[in-house]
């Protein structure tokens, strides 16, 4: 696949619920895959995740939450079309993982089982002094949440949550660029797993999510990149007022972040 880094990072934000394969499980597994690079159009990779938490083989109890149960299989297949300086490519990809809720509750037993399943689609267009990307992705994933029900963590045995994302980026030789960003999760309301809370809470039991993610970049020099972020929050944890129950609303979740990126 022919993916040119770009300015954008468009989709980081940090509202009460994302799925797994979309970045959840985070630092805590390592894994080892294959994949395949076929006729200079299809791709395709296949793989194993397993949880890099410490301790012993069953370990009583843990402060971590959200730890991954025995191997978890990723899969990605994709097709890319080009011609002339444009590409064009549409695929699919999924997980399956099962997860011991943690948070000082046995890492062994019953578990909570995800199936993620994806579709995402990416034109670019690379020229002499302009670069354009523009991204499309939709994310389903089934829960069922036998261990988190034992453990008093979630209301409901099977839920869902389902996450759209779109993005542009341009870049102007590489040098000077921004992107736009839109991303929208919802999902099945559960009165434990999604409970009344200052900040973090939400009132209405709901994951429901969306917003914009507004991005500058500058490159100075090959290995120096510096960025300015602007996150702001249509709905929030299931409301755009009110959203946590404690008066507060959406927008004052509005973030501006401001990056340095070195490489040595």
């Amino acid at each position: 696949m022919r993916r040119v880094e770009s300015p954008g990072s468009a989709f980081k934000y940090e509202a009460i619920a994302s799925t797994q394969v979309d970045g959840r499980l985070g630092q805590s597994v390592a894994g080892l895959g294959v994949y395949a690079w076929l006729d200079d159009h299809w791709y395709a990779e296949l793989t194993g995740y397993t949880a890099a938490i410490a301790g012993g083989a069953h370990p009583l109890d843990s402060t971590q939450s959200n730890v991954a149960h025995g191997v978890s299989p990723y899969w990605r297949v994709a097709y890319e079309q080009r011609w002339d300086r444009n590409s064009l490519s549409v695929g699919a990809y999924g997980l399956d993982t099962k997860v011991h809720p943690g948070n000082g509750t046995p890492l062994q037993g019953v578990t909570d089982q995800f199936n993620d399943i994806a579709a995402d689609a990416q034109y670019q267009f690379i020229g002499e002094d302009h670069l354009v990307t523009l991204l499309a992705t939709y994310i389903h994933e089934s829960q069922t949440l036998n261990a988190s029900v034992i453990d008093l963590f979630a209301a409901n045995n099977d839920d869902t949550l389902k996450t759209a994302k779109l993005s542009a980026e341009y870049s102007y030789q590489r040098k000077i660029g921004g992107s736009l960003g839109y991303f929208n999760t919802t999902g099945t309301p559960d009165t434990l797993l999604y409970q009344v809370a200052p900040v973090t809470g939400s009132a209405l039991s709901s994951p429901d999510s969306s917003g914009y993610i507004a991005e500058i970049n500058y490159l100075p020099f090959l290995n120096t990149k510096l960025q300015l972020q602007y996150v702001a929050y249509a709905k929030f944890n299931g409301s755009k007022s009110n959203y946590d129950g404690f008066g507060r609303s959406a927008s004052s979740n509005n973030t501006v972040y401001l990056l340095v990126w070195l490489n040595f």
